[in-house]
């Protein structure tokens, strides 16, 4: 969690919030298209990541906002990481990181660095609250521009483990609509049937250990506009071969609750989002879709395809329109931080302003 030294109260008493920036939590719908992928602990890459990325927990490694014009719109950065972040490299969008940031790269974009900087380069605008070392080619500033502060202002503001959590456990209490797998040898066919809202559900809990051990995956969407498959399955190896490019042609319509995962590989290209909260995830193939789990390991790559379809009509905390749930309020010794970290913006200040 970040220390809300530049909270939304923080930076409001400082006179530096700007009226464009809100707090307003994200729902689990808008999670799903702003984001990439969401760690909810931390997270290892040896790889690259197409879009945004949220990490809940420290950072090592991989590059992020490969694609930056296709990237959804958000007040978030391009890469949030709550702890420590190294040998990262960020193409655009700017980084907002709560601890450190070391051997890292910047391309484009602001990055407000709650700790120190150690031999990194930092093209845009930069905010450090530590000691710095590296280029800070954009320059180094005294105070928050509007851009950093939305995007610290947005980095507090959602609680993903609760809104992602409520939407795998809504998701979850959905009725299967009469979708069905048929086996063929080591082949599994995916039939859908959509409800009237273009969602077709797939209950695979009773099949689910014999359907990850089949080698080849085809799909039938007939028609169905977007497609939630709820499996109960613990540990999994994910190697099915998505034959006709399902995997990409697919990658935005199919939505995987793993809701009681606790350990994910993906050792064939994947199609459709991974919804996984519970699970660490090691991906040794590409993804093609989001990833939303506990803790990851990046072998591979991930590519954008935001979840674009509907996510069932149900009421649950998680569904699409319903409220979503903000960061809890921090305890004393956070609020003291806070407070120090007031202080010493209006001590800047204060020495900045010319003599009466």
């Amino acid at each position: 969690m970040f220390r809300p030294v530049l909270s939304a109260v923080a930076l409001a008493a400082c006179g530096l919030l700007p009226a464009a920036a809100h707090a307003t939590p994200l729902s689990a719908s808008e999670i799903l298209k702003q984001f990439n992928t969401v760690v909810l602990g931390s997270a290892t890459s040896s790889s690259h990541t197409d879009g945004r990325t949220y990490v809940g927990g420290s950072l090592s490694g991989g590059d992020y906002v490969q694609h930056i014009n296709d990237t959804p719109g958000s007040s978030y950065a391009g890469l949030t990481v709550a702890g420590s972040a190294s040998n990262v490299k960020v193409n655009g969008l700017g980084a907002v990181i709560g601890g450190g940031l070391s051997n890292s790269t910047v391309n484009s974009g602001s990055s407000v660095v709650y700790g120190g900087v150690s031999n990194s380069n930092l093209n845009g605008a930069a905010y450090v609250e530590g000691g710095s070392s590296g280029n800070f080619n954009g320059g180094k500033l005294a105070t928050p521009n509007e851009v950093m502060i939305a995007n610290v202002v947005a980095s507090t503001s959602t609680n993903f483990g609760s809104v992602l959590g409520g939407l795998s456990g809504s998701l979850q209490s959905l009725s299967s609509t009469g979708s069905s797998v048929a086996f063929d040898g080591n082949l599994a066919i995916f039939n859908a049937v959509a409800n009237a809202s273009g969602v077709a559900v797939f209950d695979l809990t009773a099949i689910d250990t014999v359907l990850f051990s089949k080698g080849e995956f085809r799909f039938n969407l007939n028609g169905a506009s977007s497609v939630i498959l709820n499996t109960d399955v613990k540990s999994a190896t994910l190697g099915a071969n998505f034959l006709g490019s399902a995997a990409q042609q697919y990658g935005s319509k199919l939505l995987w609750n793993f809701y009681n995962a606790t350990n994910l590989t993906v050792n064939s290209q994947w199609g459709g989002s991974l919804l996984a909260t519970g699970a660490y995830l090691t991906n040794n193939q590409n993804i093609e879709g989001g990833v939303f789990v506990n803790g990851l390991d990046q072998r591979a790559e991930i590519h954008l395809q935001s979840f674009n379809g509907g996510l069932g009509g149900n009421g649950g905390g998680g569904s699409a329109g319903a409220p979503a749930a903000g960061v809890p309020e921090p305890g004393s010794m956070a609020l003291l931080a806070g407070g120090l970290g007031v202080m010493g913006l209006l001590a800047r200040r204060r020495r900045a302003a010319p003599a009466r």
